[in-house]
Protein backbone atom coordinates (compact mmCIF):
# COMPACT_ATOMS: atom_id res chain seq x y z
CA UNK A 1 0.00 0.00 0.00
CA UNK A 2 1.38 3.93 -0.89
CA UNK A 3 0.24 6.56 1.03
CA UNK A 4 0.91 10.60 0.85
CA UNK A 5 -0.21 13.33 2.82
CA UNK A 6 0.17 17.21 1.75
CA UNK A 7 -1.11 20.62 3.10
CA UNK A 8 -1.79 24.12 2.46
CA UNK A 9 -1.16 25.14 5.82
CA UNK A 10 2.29 26.99 7.13
CA UNK A 11 2.08 25.31 10.18
CA UNK A 12 2.54 22.21 8.30
CA UNK A 13 4.96 22.93 5.38
CA UNK A 14 8.08 22.33 7.32
CA UNK A 15 7.14 18.46 8.17
CA UNK A 16 5.41 17.78 4.44
CA UNK A 17 7.89 19.83 2.18
CA UNK A 18 10.53 17.40 3.52
CA UNK A 19 8.11 14.60 3.63
CA UNK A 20 6.91 15.13 0.10
CA UNK A 21 9.79 15.82 -2.21
CA UNK A 22 9.24 15.27 -5.83
CA UNK A 23 8.31 11.58 -5.32
CA UNK A 24 6.68 12.23 -2.61
CA UNK A 25 6.15 10.25 0.67
CA UNK A 26 5.79 6.59 0.07
CA UNK A 27 4.79 4.03 2.34
CA UNK A 28 4.35 0.04 2.07
CA UNK A 29 3.41 -2.25 4.38
CA UNK A 30 2.71 -5.87 4.77
CA UNK A 31 -0.84 -7.06 4.46
CA UNK A 32 -0.44 -8.96 7.13
CA UNK A 33 0.70 -6.17 9.79
CA UNK A 34 -1.82 -3.89 8.30
CA UNK A 35 -5.00 -7.08 9.13
CA UNK A 36 -3.37 -7.35 12.72
CA UNK A 37 -3.95 -2.76 12.72
CA UNK A 38 -7.68 -3.71 12.05
CA UNK A 39 -10.03 -1.36 11.28
CA UNK A 40 -12.08 -1.52 14.40
CA UNK A 41 -15.81 -0.56 14.46
CA UNK A 42 -16.58 -4.67 14.64
CA UNK A 43 -17.63 -4.55 10.87
CA UNK A 44 -16.97 -7.38 8.73
CA UNK A 45 -14.80 -7.11 5.39
CA UNK A 46 -16.13 -8.05 2.56
CA UNK A 47 -14.33 -9.49 -0.86
CA UNK A 48 -12.61 -7.55 -2.59
CA UNK A 49 -14.44 -7.95 -6.29
CA UNK A 50 -17.85 -7.08 -3.65
CA UNK A 51 -17.21 -3.97 -3.29
CA UNK A 52 -18.25 -0.57 -4.96
CA UNK A 53 -16.31 2.31 -4.68
CA UNK A 54 -19.16 4.28 -3.20
CA UNK A 55 -18.86 1.50 -0.13
CA UNK A 56 -15.22 2.08 0.13
CA UNK A 57 -16.16 6.41 -0.34
CA UNK A 58 -18.57 5.63 2.39
CA UNK A 59 -16.90 3.48 4.96
CA UNK A 60 -14.12 5.94 4.76
CA UNK A 61 -15.99 8.77 5.68
CA UNK A 62 -17.30 7.35 8.80
CA UNK A 63 -13.44 6.15 9.65
CA UNK A 64 -12.43 9.73 9.52
CA UNK A 65 -14.94 10.66 11.87
CA UNK A 66 -15.02 8.03 14.33
CA UNK A 67 -11.13 8.80 14.55
CA UNK A 68 -11.81 12.89 15.29
CA UNK A 69 -14.60 11.86 17.69
CA UNK A 70 -11.81 9.36 19.74
CA UNK A 71 -9.86 12.99 20.29
CA UNK A 72 -12.48 15.14 20.81
CA UNK A 73 -12.56 16.78 17.43
CA UNK A 74 -16.15 17.77 15.87
CA UNK A 75 -16.94 15.47 12.90
CA UNK A 76 -16.42 17.14 9.20
CA UNK A 77 -19.54 17.12 6.87
CA UNK A 78 -19.07 15.43 3.89
CA UNK A 79 -19.20 17.56 0.78
CA UNK A 80 -19.86 16.07 -2.85
CA UNK A 81 -18.37 18.66 -4.58
CA UNK A 82 -15.07 17.92 -2.54
CA UNK A 83 -15.89 13.94 -3.53
CA UNK A 84 -16.02 14.69 -6.98
CA UNK A 85 -12.68 16.70 -7.02
CA UNK A 86 -11.36 13.52 -4.90
CA UNK A 87 -13.03 10.75 -7.30
CA UNK A 88 -11.34 12.83 -10.44
CA UNK A 89 -8.11 13.01 -8.85
CA UNK A 90 -7.96 9.52 -7.90
CA UNK A 91 -9.16 8.19 -11.29
CA UNK A 92 -6.46 10.81 -13.12
CA UNK A 93 -3.92 8.95 -11.03
CA UNK A 94 -5.34 5.30 -12.41
CA UNK A 95 -5.35 6.22 -15.84
CA UNK A 96 -2.62 8.46 -16.30
CA UNK A 97 -0.28 5.72 -14.03
CA UNK A 98 0.95 8.12 -11.14
CA UNK A 99 0.55 8.17 -7.53
CA UNK A 100 0.75 11.69 -6.10
CA UNK A 101 -0.48 15.07 -4.99
CA UNK A 102 0.75 16.57 -7.91
CA UNK A 103 -0.73 15.61 -11.48
CA UNK A 104 1.61 14.82 -14.09
CA UNK A 105 -0.20 18.45 -15.96
CA UNK A 106 1.66 20.21 -12.31
CA UNK A 107 -1.94 20.38 -10.88
CA UNK A 108 -1.55 20.14 -7.07
CA UNK A 109 -4.88 20.23 -4.52
CA UNK A 110 -4.99 24.03 -4.59
CA UNK A 111 -5.03 24.43 -8.82
CA UNK A 112 -7.42 21.48 -8.45
CA UNK A 113 -9.96 23.30 -6.03
CA UNK A 114 -9.39 26.90 -8.06
CA UNK A 115 -10.49 25.19 -10.84
CA UNK A 116 -13.26 23.91 -9.66
CA UNK A 117 -14.41 27.09 -7.60
CA UNK A 118 -14.04 25.76 -4.43
CA UNK A 119 -13.47 28.74 -2.30
CA UNK A 120 -10.75 27.50 0.84
CA UNK A 121 -8.65 28.78 3.84
CA UNK A 122 -7.14 25.78 4.62
CA UNK A 123 -6.97 22.38 2.73
CA UNK A 124 -5.39 19.14 3.05
CA UNK A 125 -5.23 15.90 0.93
CA UNK A 126 -4.23 12.11 2.14
CA UNK A 127 -3.50 9.21 -0.63
CA UNK A 128 -3.92 5.68 -0.48
CA UNK A 129 -3.69 3.05 -3.06
CA UNK A 130 -4.73 -0.26 -1.63
CA UNK A 131 -4.76 -3.88 -3.85
CA UNK A 132 -5.83 -7.41 -2.72
CA UNK A 133 -7.35 -6.69 0.48
CA UNK A 134 -11.03 -7.45 1.82
CA UNK A 135 -11.64 -4.03 3.45
CA UNK A 136 -9.58 -1.27 1.48
CA UNK A 137 -11.01 1.66 3.62
CA UNK A 138 -10.00 -0.08 6.64
CA UNK A 139 -6.73 -0.56 6.01
CA UNK A 140 -5.68 2.71 4.01
CA UNK A 141 -7.12 4.05 7.50
CA UNK A 142 -5.64 2.37 9.80
CA UNK A 143 -2.36 3.34 7.82
CA UNK A 144 -3.15 6.77 7.32
CA UNK A 145 -3.69 7.10 11.27
CA UNK A 146 -0.57 5.30 12.06
CA UNK A 147 1.91 7.83 9.69
CA UNK A 148 2.02 11.30 12.07
CA UNK A 149 1.90 13.35 8.39
CA UNK A 150 -1.25 11.54 7.40
CA UNK A 151 -2.50 11.74 10.92
CA UNK A 152 -2.21 15.66 11.28
CA UNK A 153 -4.32 16.32 8.53
CA UNK A 154 -7.02 13.77 9.11
CA UNK A 155 -7.02 14.87 12.72
CA UNK A 156 -6.78 18.72 11.98
CA UNK A 157 -8.99 20.93 14.03
CA UNK A 158 -9.60 23.61 11.21
CA UNK A 159 -10.98 21.35 8.92
CA UNK A 160 -14.81 21.09 8.68
CA UNK A 161 -15.63 19.30 5.52
CA UNK A 162 -14.37 16.34 3.90
CA UNK A 163 -14.82 14.42 0.45
CA UNK A 164 -13.69 10.58 0.17
CA UNK A 165 -13.18 10.23 -3.88
CA UNK A 166 -12.16 6.21 -5.00
CA UNK A 167 -11.63 4.41 -8.02
CA UNK A 168 -11.36 0.79 -8.64
CA UNK A 169 -9.14 -1.10 -11.48
CA UNK A 170 -9.54 -4.43 -10.30
CA UNK A 171 -8.78 -5.53 -6.75
CA UNK A 172 -6.73 -1.98 -6.54
CA UNK A 173 -8.35 1.02 -4.62
CA UNK A 174 -7.50 4.43 -5.19
CA UNK A 175 -8.43 6.54 -2.16
CA UNK A 176 -8.12 10.11 -2.19
CA UNK A 177 -9.64 12.20 0.97
CA UNK A 178 -9.27 16.13 0.58
CA UNK A 179 -10.10 18.48 3.54
CA UNK A 180 -11.23 21.75 3.39
CA UNK A 181 -11.78 24.69 6.03
CA UNK A 182 -13.92 26.95 3.89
Amino acid sequence: MMLKAASNEKALEPVLGRALPALGFLLLMLAGVLLACGSGGGESPTAPGALDAAAVEERSFGLINRARAQEGLEALSFDEDLSRLARDHSRAMRDQGFFGHEAPNGAGLRSRLRASGIVFSAAGENLALVSHESDPAGIAHAQLLASPEHRDVMLDSRFVQVGVGVVRAGDAFWITQVFLKP
